[in-house]
């Protein structure tokens, strides 16, 4: 399961961003609300395999399109194996 809950301009993901859950959230209607510059928590995802990457670049490229600048926060450990594996690092802007 994964939940993504709005907090101002901070969305806050928990549980597994997979194959399984990604779909629930396609198209991501949350960048709607979102404006400017903005965050996502990721601190307290369980789980994360390449899909729920491939998802993550998708949704980051969607806001670059409208102009949001995000900013990743509390990358876990296996999503950044994951992107570093795929050679996509450099495509996840992380908070310094």
């Amino acid at each position: 399961m994964l939940e993504i809950r709005q907090e101002q301009q901070v969305l806050v993901f928990s549980g597994e961003l997979d194959r399984n859950t990604v779909v629930q959230f396609w198209p991501f209607k949350p960048l709607q609300s979102l404006q400017g510059n903005a965050v996502f928590d990721l601190a307290a995802l369980k789980h994360v395999d390449t899909a729920g990457l491939a998802w993550l670049i998708q949704v980051l490229s969607q806001a670059k399109a409208k102009s949001l600048q995000v900013t990743l926060r509390g990358m876990p450990a296996q999503l950044h194996s994951l992107a570093a594996v795929s050679d996509v690092l450099s495509l996840l802007p992380t908070e310094s």
